[in-house]
């Protein structure tokens, strides 16, 4: 059986003899011979009245170009650029590019070097430049001003993903004689259903089937004087929608909301990864956020493990978990890098993970889903025994999978860092018990046992399995998972594994030298005391994966932690809007795996509220989504 490669077919760094960079793949040169910056701002720019379109006015926040074909990404930095020169720019900047066939950052900083002006911007894009996997990849530049969201791979199956209001329309794929499908009528359509209201457009070609093809899709468009040994361009708006194919209601297309400052309030209750991830991607966005905790700090219940480990989910059939695993743990790694930087010492180790095999026939298994998903090296590859063990840098139970994209993180410093950062401040409510939601109005007022902790236009329930006493009515499905590890102190043993060790167990770095073994996983056990059988047994699992590891090591005498975490019946998160309470969210059901969906699921909920485009699929949104129950329901009810 065959199957969708995860890895793209990166584009090849060539020129012709005039110095244009040329493409192999459509044989067609990147940009004109007279500059590729000149060209952006003269077709790309100009055509669709930037700057002046994106000045600030009346209600207005931010501006949202999509480009189809991103190439050497020329086009980005010039309006980057243009950008951060206007200082009467609106606040932020969404640019959301396609592209099939992306550069390495290699090839990518190679080309950028003939534009010196350009040096620190590319530097910045460059030092975040995603992994060349198929999918979204959201960035975050300039100081948060701008955001950059990839789709890589087939223009023709992503846009139809992508949840978005387009301002402006960069069209710039290669020749349609040579690259047709990226000017074909159902991408018009898809660029259509994008668009917002006075939404303009730009390219350089002014072929007869690219004109008929954005006027059937409800664009006017007219030629204007050219670029260089261009004597014509094509410019235009968006004058009227098309009819659209019905749509499932998980999948309508967002509107972008002209929000009041009452409206940008929230109260996020939970100061755990879910929550404290929540407050400050709405923090960023400029929103008031009261966080809320009846703990006196972050990160005391299932977040207060003392390590995690992040990293990819790989199966054969790339189910939704391993698809949404790919932009979640870029996501998660940008998040974490730019959250080092500000806290010098955050534990948050990117030291790769190695997963091993239970035993020959699983290895096996390992090797062929690789091969069959044609997967970076960088991403994941299997690893005989041998290699295994000189990557453990101890004996090691056989064969595996060696991730070097990933590693271990403290989670309540992560907590504490996302509402530590100094540009995004977050409003704290600690040792406030929350026990009530109450409508007050417009808002969300929330109650604990001393009256009236906050008010706010939204609210995010953040509390892992608690959410259900909260939200009684919502019919959630979470399950409490009982989690118990086992803490080996440092130098308790000679021959530890140099990085984190995972499988049918797990054996990783503490920040204080020992390791951590786990965890159990024992479902509506509210125990809350250490026990020794669960020491054993995490013990057992630890000595399966690292034979010898755990000799003379006294179970009676380990330390340990019990959480509590919260999964669902499918083992995908809960986010998004309630739907018997607008303007009440959940964020839950993290199970083991906090430091993966985290990041990126609150990014996608606080662009739900402000109405930014989306970092996820639409398709893959659906499964973590609140209808998905609603829709099982109605189908269980139809058969």
């Amino acid at each position: 059986p065959s199957a969708p490669a995860v890895s793209v077919t990166p584009a090849r760094l060539e020129f012709n003899p005039a110095g244009q960079a040329l493409s192999t793949l459509f044989d067609d040169v990147y940009h004109s011979a007279g500059g590729a910056l000149a060209q952006a701002r003269h077709v790309f720019l100009g055509g669709n009245g930037l700057p002046q379109r994106w000045r600030k006015s009346p209600g207005g926040e931010r501006f949202t170009i999509v480009e189809t074909g991103f190439g050497m990404g020329l086009n980005f930095l010039a309006t980057w650029a243009e950008f951060a020169a206007d200082p009467d720019a609106m606040t932020r900047l969404h640019y959301v590019a396609v592209e099939q066939h992306p550069f390495s950052a290699a090839d990518l900083a190679s080309v950028h070097a003939r534009w010196p002006e350009l040096v620190s911007f590319s530097g910045e894009l460059l030092a975040q430049w995603p992994m060349l996997v198929v999918g979204f990849h959201r960035l975050h530049l300039f100081g948060g001003r701008i955001t950059l969201t990839l789709l890589f791979g087939d223009a023709a199956q992503l846009l139809p993903q992508l949840t978005a209001r387009a301002d402006a329309f960069y069209l710039d794929g290669f020749s349609p004689e040579k690259n047709p499908v990226i000017w074909s009528p159902p991408v018009c359509r898809e660029l259509a259903r994008l668009a917002a209201p006075g939404a303009t457009l730009a390219t350089w070609t002014v072929a007869g089937a690219v004109r008929s093809a954005l006027t059937a899709a409800g664009f006017a468009v007219q030629k204007r004087a050219g670029f260089g040994t261009k004597r014509q361009m094509l410019a235009g708006h968006f004058a009227a929608r098309a009819p659209q194919p019905s749509q499932q209601p998980e999948q309508q297309p967002i509107h972008q909301p002209v929000h009041t400052a009452t409206q940008t309030s929230v109260s996020v209750i939970g100061a755990g990864l879910a929550g404290t991830f929540c407050a400050e991607r709405l923090a960023a966005r400029g929103w008031e956020v009261t966080l809320i905790d009846r703990h006196s700090g972050p990160g005391q219940e299932a977040s207060g493990n003392p390590a995690g480990l992040l990293r990819p989910i790989v199966n054969k059939e790339d189910a939704v978990n391993a698809r949404l695993s790919r932009p979640a743990l870029g996501y998660a790694l940008r998040h974490f890098n730019a959250l080092a930087a500000q806290n010098p010492g955050l534990p948050w180790h990117l030291s790769g993970v190695l997963q091993l095999a239970r035993d020959a026939a699983e290895a096996e298994r390992f090797a062929a889903i690789v091969a069959l998903h044609a997967m970076p090296v960088d991403w994941v590859r299997h690893v005989d025994a041998k290699e295994a063990a000189a990557i453990a840098g101890c004996a090691v139970r056989g064969a595996g999978w060696w991730m070097p994209t990933a590693g271990w993180a403290a989670p309540p410093a992560l907590c504490a860092a996302n509402i530590n950062r100094p540009q995004t401040p977050v409003r704290r409510a600690f040792s406030a018990n929350a026990l009530r939601l109450a409508r007050a109005g417009a808002l969300w007022r929330v109650e604990g046992d001393q009256g009236v902790i906050s008010e706010a236009a939204h609210v995010i329930v953040a509390t892992a399995h608690d959410a259900r006493a909260l939200l009684p009515e919502a019919g959630l499905q979470l399950i409490s998972v009982r989690g118990q590890l086992s803490f080996v102190p440092a130098g308790a043993r000679n021959g530890s594994p140099r990085v984190p060790i995972d499988g049918d167990g797990v054996v990783a770095p503490l920040a204080d030298g020992g390791f951590f073994l786990g965890a159990t996983f024992q479902i509506d056990d509210t125990e809350r005391a250490l026990r020794i059988e669960d020491h054993r047994a995490n013990l057992a699992r630890a000595e399966s994966l690292l034979p010898g590891f755990t000799a003379k090591i006294d179970a009676a005498m380990l330390g340990g932690r019990a959480g509590f975490r919260a999964t669902t019946p499918d083992r995908m998160p809960i986010y998004g809007e309630l739907l018997q309470q607008p303007g009440v969210h959940v964020a839950a059901g993290l199970g083991a795996r906090g430091l993966l969906w985290a990041p990126l699921l609150a990014e996608h909920l606080a662009s739900q509220l402000a109405g930014d485009p989306l970092p996820v699929a639409r398709d893959l949104a659906a499964t973590f989504g609140m209808r998905r129950f609603a829709a099982r329901d109605a189908r269980r009810e139809m058969q």
